[in-house]
């Protein structure tokens, strides 16, 4: 009866706030990666004729330094990572949450459209930089003939993108948590009177 019950505990359990932790999670570390892309990018542009015009020393110890910046900056990142990472899933999963028994129609349905609404915010920022990127971006870089300021432009899209489904995410997950609570009191409440 044990075996059971654990097993259909671990089928139809559903960690929701672990969804939604996550989910902000993968945006902010999306953006932290884009910002040192960014900088990376505008660094290469502008020394970029300044390093070819290098002998190989000063090549290898420039090479040396700006390895020693991005490490540094990567480790910032982390530690930026590490303190708001906590506060960020607080903020997007309400107390009182956690894990939630799936097989309830209400909460399946909450689910499925918070999904579909970051799935459509998602696509919704792919699509609209993909048209500043073709209009504005790409035809500036060609300008220079910059692959440094081609990477900055799609650098600079992912942060964008990675920032409306964090938007969304924080927006909607402590709604969509109180909406599913409700439901799961709701449900109680019933099971409760029969």
């Amino acid at each position: 009866m044990t075996d059971e019950a654990s097993t259909y505990t671990k089928r139809d359990v559903f960690d929701l706030g672990s969804m939604f932790r996550s989910s902000a999670t993968i945006s902010f570390v999306i953006q932290i990666a884009a910002v040192i892309l960014m900088i990376g990018s505008l660094i290469a542009f502008a020394i970029g004729d300044l390093f070819l015009a290098l002998n190989d020393e000063l090549k290898v110890l420039l090479f040396l330094i700006i390895s020693i910046l991005f490490l540094a900056m990567f480790l910032a990142a982390i530690s930026i990572f590490v303190r708001f990472s906590r506060r960020i899933g607080n903020t997007v999963v309400g107390p009182g949450i956690e894990q939630v028994r799936f097989d309830t129609p209400g909460v399946k349905g909450v689910v499925i459209l918070y999904g579909v609404l970051v799935a459509l915010m998602a696509i919704l920022g792919i699509y609209g930089w993909y048209l500043i990127d073709i209009y504005y971006l790409t035809p500036f870089a060609a300008s220079f003939n910059s692959i440094s300021l081609r990477i900055f432009g799609l650098a600079l899209g992912a942060f964008f993108i990675a920032f409306l489904v964090q938007i969304i995410i924080a927006g909607v997950g402590r709604s969509a948590t109180k909406v599913i609570i409700e439901v799961l009191d709701a449900d109680d409440d019933e099971e409760f009177l029969r």
